[in-house]
């Protein structure tokens, strides 16, 4: 509580400062926390799961080329845009409740935070999530390294991407490519979406969910890395500057 506290402290200092858009920054409310830079922002929220329990999910305000900040859905699963979770035989364990946040090292060019999830139950086991989550100034790509520790042998763990409003889904070297199409809302709009995983084991079509899934086993504590993009100028671009962070 006491770094929600501080983080709440400078929030307000750099709002008062004037904060710039373009500039990177993170943000904590009583229900969210929010990181963003001059392109992209991304939000936690709680996200019913439809089997009785509200789930931390991410969200993504993407600043489009004309000016609007489009509010892109979240997936049914609750894992687009670098939320994760256990995979078991009888489905995802996703984590139930945000503890904490704070910032772990903030420069002009970069943004690194660390969010903690509570204790959860899977198979009888208590396990624990470290999210490390970098961003990058003007940059639409998030970093993402996950730590799960618990008393397992090993824990498989997926990440993925919504197909909802699709055009097209790529496969790509380790993830996936997604094409969004929306042009009967009032708010048409074109986006494309990538997730990568290195040295993912699986790749997963979710046809039910309209999901597209990268899954991988760890041992308690292992590093999980993975990548994250969104963007209106195309898959390409997208490919460019994930090559600049690997």
């Amino acid at each position: 509580m006491k770094k929600i506290l501080c983080l709440l402290i400078t929030a307000a200092f750099m709002a008062g400062c004037g904060h710039s858009q373009d500039k990177l920054g993170m943000n904590t409310g009583r229900d969210y926390v929010s990181w963003t830079n001059g392109t992209v922002k991304f939000s936690t929220y709680r996200y019913s799961d439809g089997i009785g329990k509200n789930v931390p999910a991410f969200e993504v305000f993407l600043k489009y080329q004309d000016g609007r900040n489009i509010h892109m859905p979240i997936d049914a699963l609750a894992l687009g845009y670098g939320a994760s979770s256990p995979m078991g035989e009888l489905g995802f364990y996703k984590p139930e409740k945000l503890a904490d946040a704070e910032i772990l090292m903030q420069t002009d060019e970069k943004l690194v935070i660390h969010l903690k999830y509570d204790p959860w139950t899977i198979y009888g086991e208590q396990i624990t999530l470290d999210k490390q989550i970098t961003i990058y100034r003007d940059s639409p790509i998030l970093s993402v390294i996950d730590y799960y520790t618990g008393q397992f042998e090993l824990l498989n763990i997926v990440t993925g991407m919504y197909t909802t409003y699709t055009g097209t889904v790529k496969d790509i070297e380790n993830g996936y490519a997604v094409e969004y199409f929306n042009e009967a809302g009032q708010e048409p709009f074109r986006v494309s979406s990538v997730i990568v995983m290195p040295d993912t084991e699986e790749k997963i079509t979710n046809e039910t969910f309209g999901t597209v899934l990268l899954k991988k086993g760890v041992i308690s504590n292992e590093a999980l890395r993975y990548y994250v993009g969104i963007s209106d100028k195309g898959v390409d671009y997208l490919l460019d500057e994930l090559d600049k962070i690997l």
